[in-house]
């Protein structure tokens, strides 16, 4: 049985609803020696979902019954049901040793919301408060096991709808309590309502890659509308090598010499037409008035759905403060504007620096376990930029983005798009092909609070500014901790650099990474290559790793590093790269940030976690202090070559 759309929620006696998870969508055929879980387009995910299949075929013993279930497949991490973009390196893979690997590493369940045959008895024509009834005799948890039971609650859908928006689920379904399922049917006695701008889109062609980019530059998307495929977009952001390359090829197999589009786009890119065949889901911000796709992002491939059934569908209608106007671009101002937008409803408007600054979804949860949603992790940008913005100047970033919090899939992001607004700082920036590219420039208010807008959560900048970026301004050693190896390790590892950069007559600053280590920065002379920066942070790395070899490793390779050691990473130091800022706030789970310190204060009772988003604004200035005066005087390299 399928859902119709709808713009709102509907109103009145009879309803039940629930959550519309984000996940594959199957029917579960179980018996004691069989389990299929077909999609709705037929196929079969019983091998890519071993965990589930065990969990059926348990219960069906338990019941002593054949069982037909209708459900979702999805994500599960850290003990939180995950989104569909979790699901993708699972969902196609073949490999019976990747897929027994994946039961332990990246775990699904089956959310059951509906039983169809019990034993010998259909409950196809049932009542859904007789197929609910039916469900809940199961005995299936909610909250345990590779098969459980959906949330459900009858009439009053209020509560769900607030749990829904404050968690920032996909959207509610609604359905009518009376009703019987319809088998193959789409109904309005089911309805999905959408918390977001995402759905599936039918891919009619892709443009070529520029630069660096590999394989495809972007995927042309349209919808049906009576019977002709309409143009909505492309979408080139969300993608990893790995989901271009696969892509490409399935691409290749059903390319076509003509538009599949009943309008052919236009476009600067050359373009390749391809059968409507490959189905992808793409979040955005909205739709524009001649029916294009706004801030576009892939999402992932649906094999389980057919194109033929792809239609524009309407997203739950908001009643949203647009417009704010603040009188200066301070930070403080700036505050004050977010916090009145998202007592308004989180979506609008405001000036900085003489440009408008548009936000949207302020009162989205970015940080579950610290109750953070993305209007904190703005404001604390805006109080922090006095501090931050010297140490941001001039220099290309590196955005990382979480549009739907730390819990869920990050994609980075370097070039700026051309929609970026015109306040934002942008400038070209050479690549290593010879190519130039638009990135974002940091030094601004403007620029910050966009790049949060987007989803940035770290603040990464290059090591070098505009105007010199082939010279480094420090060189960075990254004390990163491998798996169990307590933060004290890392405070001894720190002390011994210390100890290696004195015995060469340097200094540097210090501070904590944000997340499970510490950096350490040595300030560098005018004109300093990349090259001499990343000889000088390996000549102290490895010197500290041959002096303490039981606990301090240069190895990069993950595996081939010895159990208990930190690893003393050099390898940061290239044209580029980037680390997270001091006082950049990171996507860990207690919202912590990059905060300096004074060496000093490397103690055995350092931890890293003190410094969080509610706790180092206060500080703020005074940390700033202690940073510029570590980094004000660059290193003597002439007498370090003397003495090496």
């Amino acid at each position: 049985m399928l859902a119709s759309s709808a713009p709102a929620m509907p109103t009145g006696a009879g309803w039940a609803f629930e959550p519309k998870y984000d996940g594959i969508r199957v029917l579960a055929f179980a018996t004691r020696d069989v389990v299929q879980l077909r999609t709705r387009n037929g196929i079969d995910k019983a091998t890519q979902f071993p965990e589930v299949v065990d969990a059926l075929r348990a219960l069906v013993r338990r019941r002593r019954a054949p069982l037909v279930l209708d459900g979702e497949i999805v994500a599960l991490r850290d003990g939180e049901i995950g989104r569909f973009q979790s699901l993708q390196s699972r969902m196609h893979e073949r490999d019976a040793n990747t897929i027994a690997a994946n039961v332990h590493q990246q775990p699904a369940v089956m959310m059951i919301f509906d039983v169809l045959v019990k034993g010998a008895h259909s409950y196809v024509n049932e009542t859904w408060s007789t197929r609910r009834t039916a469900l809940e005799s199961l005995g299936l948890s909610a909250n345990e096991g590779a098969v459980r039971i959906g949330r459900a609650v009858r009439d009053d859908g209020a509560s769900l709808l607030a749990s829904a928006k404050r968690d920032g689920w996909e959207g509610l379904m609604a359905k009518r309590v009376d009703s019987s399922y319809s088998l193959g049917a789409r109904s309005r006695d089911w309805l999905k309502i959408k918390l977001e701008a995402r759905q599936e889109f039918v891919v009619g062609g892709w443009t070529e890659p520029r630069n660096s980019r590999e394989h495809l530059g972007a995927l042309l998307l349209g919808h049906w509308h009576d019977g002709k495929l309409q143009y909505a977009g492309h979408v080139g952001s969300g993608f990893t090598r790995e989901t271009l390359a696969d892509m490409h090829r399935r691409l290749s197999k059903i390319e076509r010499t003509t538009s599949p589009f009943a309008e052919p786009p236009e476009g600067n890119e050359r373009a390749h037409w391809a059968r409507p065949l490959l189905v992808v889901e793409v979040k955005f911000n909205e739709w524009t008035k001649d029916g294009r796709l706004r801030q576009p992002i892939y999402l992932g491939l649906r094999d389980d759905k057919n194109a033929s059934e792809v239609t524009r569908e309407p997203t739950m209608s908001k009643q949203k403060k647009r417009t704010e106007s603040v009188a200066d671009g301070t930070g403080e101002s700036a505050r004050a504007a977010l916090a009145r937008i998202e007592s308004a409803g989180g979506d609008g408007d405001f000036l900085v620096e003489g440009s408008t600054v548009h936000v949207s979804n302020l009162d989205k949860v970015y940080f579950a376990k610290a109750r953070k949603t993305k209007g904190d992790v703005l404001r604390y940008y805006a109080d922090i930029a006095p501090q931050l913005l010297p140490y941001l100047q001039d220099r290309p970033l590196v955005l990382r983005r979480y549009p739907d919090g730390i819990a869920k899939p990050a994609f980075f992001q370097q070039r700026a798009a051309a929609s970026t607004p015109s306040g934002v700082r942008t400038a070209s920036v050479s690549q290593a092909d010879g190519e130039a590219e638009r990135r974002f420039i940091g030094g601004s208010l403007m620029t910050l609070l966009h790049c949060v807008q987007l989803g940035g959560i770290d603040m990464n900048p290059w090591h070098s500014r505009i105007g010199s970026l082939d010279d480094a301004d420090y060189s960075i050693l990254d004390l990163d901790p491998g798996p169990r190896v307590p933060f004290r390790r890392v405070v001894e590892i720190a002390r011994w650099t210390k100890d290696a950069l004195d015995a060469l007559g340097l200094h540097a600053a210090l501070k904590t990474s944000g997340a499970s280590g510490l950096h350490i920065y040595v300030p560098l002379p005018a004109s300093t290559s990349y090259e001499t920066s990343l000889l000088l942070a390996q000549v102290v790395a490895t010197q500290v790793a041959e002096d303490h070899p039981k606990i301090a490793t240069v190895e990069r390779r993950l595996k081939a590093r010895p159990a208990g050691t930190v690893y003393v990473d050099y390898l940061q130091n290239v044209a580029g790269k980037s680390v997270a800022s001091v006082f950049s706030l990171r996507a860990q789970p207690a919202a912590s940030v990059s905060m300096p310190l004074a060496w000093d204060e490397l103690t055995e009772d350092l931890d890293p976690r003190d410094f969080t988003i509610s706790t180092v604004v206060a500080d703020a200035a005074k940390r700033a202090t202690l940073w510029s005066t570590q980094l004000e005087k660059p290193v003597d390299l002439h007498s370090l070559t003397t003495s090496l």
